[in-house]
Formats: structure tokens, C-alpha cells, sequence
């Protein structure tokens, strides 16, 4: 009967979310005109909109002509007009709450959530668990350990409350819905990190028949992995007892939902004894789908991550998104690109060699083609206007006359010590084909400008021991840099860019270094660590973990 449930409810969103989307992506300009129009229509007796004109734009042209591009720290201050005194100053909706995240300038962004951009993030939602149904069904037979932020983070000084869009949506999901997962809502708001996955890992050990990973970032379950094995004895015992420590310190409002599901599971706890390893292939054995984002820097992790998935796990892209807004969600499995939700956002497009140049063409999602990279500027119901997101995407193919994005990397992802441009995707791709050939095996690895000694240095966490390469290694990421990138070459050969060098890192590298960028201003759920980074602004001092 569940099954015929489940079945049906899928069929539901379908229908509902799907079917008529699908239909659009043949005219994507005229839907795209549609929410453009009823955007400006809703806003325009807010002081942005009056300022910009908002009530007689017809037109993107007009649009662009009259909006400036906006970063978080040009709408700050109609953020904060609305948040402190209430008034209309960015949107007509009051916002439900904000989600935080870090700004450029070192003070946080709060981007407001309004009622209107809520009932969207709900929409994708159920759309996006359409097509993972579609994709695995098999997934949905079982429990799922999904990982999201906390509902509620924190209050401003408005008295608004601060938390995360997945951490609300999950919190108002049915509780039919949320008996499937088994992590509840009230364990993200566990601040101690350690404590929080370990509660995790025990509140997922006791079931047997988990189908569904997902997180955002593949580097979570590693960490959970790892912690698995190092506090093994402390979980099996947990699962004899019924009990754990540290959770009687936890808040009461938390430790009474763990409580609640700390039973104790002897006949679990001896079935993982008998373990030779603990694996996710192991421990779960009919896993069948792991949703989380599988480009740029996330690829690295999620090689370590796959290997110890059961060999029938299908993995699904989590698409382009972001604190700001959903930018694409994957419409099949093992495929990079995704269906923006041009229904809901007004999506504007600038190719990467213009904006740098300073001298931007104003593109709209019908007119992308493949090969350019585009910098992502987005119009949303909850009062980002023409805001630049510092993403860059790329098209990977077509469904019906509307594109499919892939994220590349941000933006900034960039470093030039004399100009040689270098990007993180090229970084990526000559680390993991120079460790590939050399049998280099890495979870994490950083690419550090240095600017005072005019060259790049790779630090490579490895598990055990210095392997005897170090030289060699050096030598095929020089190279493949080179031949990725014309500029580097001319720097190296002129002597103008040092050689480059490895140093190789301690086991818990990456954790501290996540830990370190976390403290700084990173959201947890939205951790993306930067693999390409000067010297100046690495989170922790990297010289401290390098083996001797």
C-alpha cells in the first residue's frame, strides 16, 4: 500500500509541476517575458521600484537600460530599510525569514525569503522529487539520510529569524514525509559538528534499510565515513544501549526528538561488530541513489565517495544552487547539466571574455548556445534584482528550445600571479589527471598562488605515509597546467611563474580546513571548498599541516 501511495503521490507532482514545464521549454523567451512582467508588475510600488521605474518597463531592454547590476552590498541597504522598519523598500511581500551567508565585504548577507519565493522553493522541491523518483525508484522504497541546514540558525536584531531554505522546507514537510527520513529536523540545529554527525551515523546505523543519500556536498559523507570508523566502538556500543554521549547536554527541545529514536538495536549493533569494514556499501547495502553536486571542486570528493557505494548506486546531480536561489536542477540521472526553473526566476546572461573585458552583452536564456561561459545575473520574486551571482555556467545540451546549465565555478575562481589566468577547472582537471596516472590516491587537495614566491605550490592530503614522488608529481601537473593554459605556458617558459611544487598533508587536513572556513563566514550546508586559492587568503596557516 505505501508503495501504491508513493507511486501516486509522484505521479501527482508529475502532473502538476512537471508536464507543464516541460511544455514551456519550447518557448522559453515568452514564459521568461510572462515572469519578468508579473516581477516588476508585484514590486513596482516598492522605493526600488519606484527609483527604477519598475510600473512603465515594458521590455528587457528597458529592464537592463534601467536596472544597474546589483550585488548583495548595492540592495544592503533596502534589505536592511525593510528588515528594520518594515517598510516596502525591496519587495511588496513581507519576508518570511532570511537566510544567511557570507559577503564579500566580511559583514553577512541576509537575503530575504519571502512568502512568494517560499512557495517556489516548494514547487522545486516537489518537482526535483519527481525526477529523482523518475530517475531511481528505488530509492524511495526505504529510509533516506538526507543532511540541511537548520530551520532557524538564529534571530537578527529585527527579531526576524535567520536559517536555511532546506532546513524550513524539510521542517514543513508532512509528517507521513518525514517518518521516511532518518535524521529529524531538530538534529541540524546541533552546533557542535562532531556531535551532530555522530548523532547522524547512530540515528541512521539503527536502519538497516537506508535507499537515499543526499547533501549538498560529497565531502559530508566522507567525513561521516570517517567518523564511522573512528568512533566505531562508541556507535556499536550506542546502538546496545540506547543511549549516547553528549546528547544529554544537548538543548531539550533537540535531545527530547533523539531521545525519542535512541532505542537500542543489540541485533544491529552485532550484525556491524561482524563487519570486517565499514563501508556505506557495507553498512547499507541497498543504497540505490545518492543525490549532491558532482562538478568543479565536488567532483574530487565524490570519486573517494563513490568508491565505497554499493556498485548499483545511481548519482544524481543536485543542480545549480545556491543561498540565493535554485539556478538548475538535473532532469536524469549521471548527467551534468540542468533545467534552470525559468518559470520562476527572470535569468540574464553576460559570456565570461565580455564581463571581464568591460563590455557586457545583455543575453537572455534563449540566445546561450554551447562552448562560452556565462556569468549568471537573476531576477527573483524575493527582490534580487539583476543580481550578479559570480557563478559561471556553460550549456550542455537542449530540452526543447531551452537550455541545460552546468556550474562550472565561481567566478573568482581565477588567480593570476603574472597573469597567466589560471581557473580552478583547469586546476582540478591537471590535479586529478596527474594523480590519476601516478596512482595518486586524494580526497582533498588546494592549488596556492603564492604571490611572494611568484609560483604555485599543490598540497595532496594523504591518508598514510609520503609517497616518494613528490618530484615527479610536480613535474605532470606543471605540464598538464601548460597545455590547459597557453598564458601559464608563456609565464613558465619565460621564467616569469616559478616551477611548481607539492607538499603532502596530514590525515584531517580537509576537516580543519572546512572547520577553519565555517568559522569564517561559510554556510556548513553550502560548504564548496575553493581548490584554487592565493596564498593570502587560505582559512588556515597550510604550512602546519604538511608532513615532515
Amino acid at each position: 500500500m505505501h508503495a501504491l501511495l508513493r507511486r501516486a503521490a509522484m505521479a501527482g507532482y508529475g502532473f502538476r509541476h512537471w508536464r507543464p514545464l516541460a511544455a514551456m521549454t519550447n518557448h522559453p523567451q515568452a514564459t521568461q517575458s510572462a515572469v519578468l512582467r508579473d516581477l516588476l508588475s508585484a514590486n513596482a510600488r516598492t522605493r526600488f521600484g519606484r527609483e527604477h521605474g519598475f510600473s512603465s518597463i515594458r521590455s528587457h531592454e528597458e529592464f537592463a537600460g534601467r536596472v544597474p547590476v546589483q550585488t548583495y552590498e548595492t540592495l544592503r541597504p533596502y534589505v536592511e530599510e525593510q528588515r528594520q522598519t518594515g517598510a516596502a523598500a525591496l519587495t511588496a511581500e513581507t519576508p518570511v525569514f532570511y537566510a544567511q551567508t557570507s559577503g564579500t565585504t566580511g559583514a553577512p548577507k541576509y537575503v530575504p525569503v519571502t512568502p512568494s519565493m517560499l512557495a517556489l522553493y516548494k514547487s522545486e522541491q516537489a518537482l526535483f522529487s519527481y525526477l529523482q523518483h523518475r530517475a531511481c525508484p528505488e530509492a524511495f522504497a526505504g529510509k533516506a539520510l538526507g543532511i540541511m541546514g537548520a530551520a532557524v540558525e538564529g534571530r537578527l536584531d529585527s527579531g526576524h529569524a535567520v536559517g536555511s531554505v532546506s532546513g524550513y522546507l524539510y521542517q514543513s514537510l508532512p509528517r507521513s514525509v518525514q517518518s521516511r527520513f532518518v535524521v529529524p529536523p531538530g538534529v541540524a540545529g546541533i552546533t557542535d559538528y562532531t556531535l551532530k554527525y555522530l548523532v547522524i551515523l547512530r540515528l541512521a546505523l539503527a536502519e538497516e534499510n537506508v535507499t537515499y543519500l543526499g547533501a549538498p556536498n560529497p565531502s559530508t559523507f566522507l567525513r561521516l565515513l570517517e567518523l564511522l570508523n573512528s568512533h566505531r566502538d562508541l556507535l556499536i556500543r550506542s546502538l546496545e544501549t540506547g543511549t549516547l554521549d553528549g546528547v544529554r547536554d544537548l538543548d531539550p527541545s533537540v535531545r527530547e526528538v533523539i531521545d525519542g529514536r535512541l532505542r537500542a538495536h543489540p541485533g544491529r549493533a552485532a550484525e556491524i561488530k561482524r563487519l570486517p569494514s565499514l563501508t556505506y556499501a557495507s553498512v547499507w547495502p541497498r543504497i540505490r541513489l545518492l543525490t549532491t553536486w558532482t562538478g568543479g571542486s565536488c567532483g574530487i570528493a565524490l570519486k573517494s565517495v563513490r568508491a565505497t557505494l554499493p556498485p548499483e548506486t545511481t548519482v544524481m546531480e543536485l543542480g545549480y544552487q545556491s543561498t540565493e536561489f535554485r539556478g538548475a536542477f538535473a532532469v536524469t540521472a549521471e548527467t551534468p547539466g540542468g533545467l534552470p526553473p525559468f518559470h520562476h526566476h527572470f535569468f540574464e546572461f553576460v559570456e565570461e571574455e565580455r564581463w571581464n573585458a568591460g563590455s557586457p552583452k545583455w543575453l537572455t536564456l534563449e540566445e546561450l548556445v554551447p562552448g562560452p561561459r556565462y556569468h549568471v545575473i537573476v531576477t527573483t520574486v524575493a527582490g534580487l534584482y539583476r543580481y550578479f551571482m559570480n557563478d559561471l555556467v556553460e550549456v550542455t545540451g537542449f530540452l526543447g528550445h531551452t537550455p541545460l546549465l552546468r556550474f562550472v565555478q565561481k567566478g573568482k575562481g581565477v588567480t593570476s600571479l603574472t597573469g597567466e589566468k589560471l581557473y580552478e577547472a583547469q586546476a582540478i582537471e591537471a590535479v586529478q589527471d596527474s594523480t590519476g596516472a601516478h596512482g595518486v590516491m586524494t580526497s582533498f587537495f588546494l592549488l596556492v598562488a603564492d604571490e611572494d614566491a611568484a609560483a604555485y605550490r599543490l598540497f595532496i592530503e594523504v591518508e598514510a605515509g609520503v609517497p616518494s614522488i613528490a618530484g615527479e608529481l610536480a613535474v605532470s601537473v606543471d605540464r598538464r597546467l601548460a597545455e590547459l593554459n597557453l598564458e601559464y605556458l608563456g609565464k613558465r617558459e619565460s621564467g616569469r611563474l616559478g616551477p611548481l611544487s607539492v607538499g603532502w598533508l596530514r590525515p584531517g587536513t580537509a576537516a580543519a580546513f572546512k572547520a577553519a572556513s565555517i568559522r569564517a563566514g561559510q554556510r556548513e550546508g553550502q560548504f564548496k571548498p575553493a581548490i584554487l586559492q592565493y596564498r593570502k587568503d587560505l582559512p588556515v596557516s597550510i604550512e602546519d599541516w604538511v608532513r615532515p
